[in-house]
């Protein structure tokens, strides 16, 4: 009898906001210059090593009972994981705004693509005419 194979849902890559990128960049180096591997840091930190490799390529976000057990390994504050510099919002609202806008597109109906359509010319026109 053949063997029954089931399909894994794809998973949804999360797109996250440009503070995670910068908290990836600083916890990267706040563990090299204490000189702490990505496993020594994860067993210290009580996680995973593969799951700092996915915090310091911003490809996920940690919660503040994590923020508090890495600023603890790195003998740290939390306040030293944030980013120096302003953090951009025009990026990552580009993105939202072109995801929604892809939704609508694929599933909207003729009517609310037509909305759509005038929402977006008043919306240009308000740009293109500014004083």
């Amino acid at each position: 009898m053949a063997k029954k194979t089931t399909k894994r849902p794809i998973k949804k890559r999360i797109k996250h906001a440009e503070i995670v990128t910068g908290f990836a960049d600083r916890l990267r180096e706040l563990r090299r210059a204490s000189g702490l591997s990505q496993a020594e840091l994860a067993s210290k930190a009580q996680v995973h090593w593969t799951y700092i490799g996915r915090l310091e390529h911003g490809q996920a976000a940690p919660g503040l009972d994590l923020l508090e057990r890495l600023a603890r390994a790195l003998n740290t504050s939390i306040v030293d994981f944030l980013p120096s510099g302003p953090v951009d919002p025009v990026p990552f609202l580009r993105d939202q705004a072109r995801g929604r806008l892809e939704s609508i597109l694929n599933r909207g109906d003729r009517s609310l693509l037509g909305v759509l359509n005038a929402m977006l010319a008043m919306m240009d026109d308000s740009i293109t005419h500014k004083p």
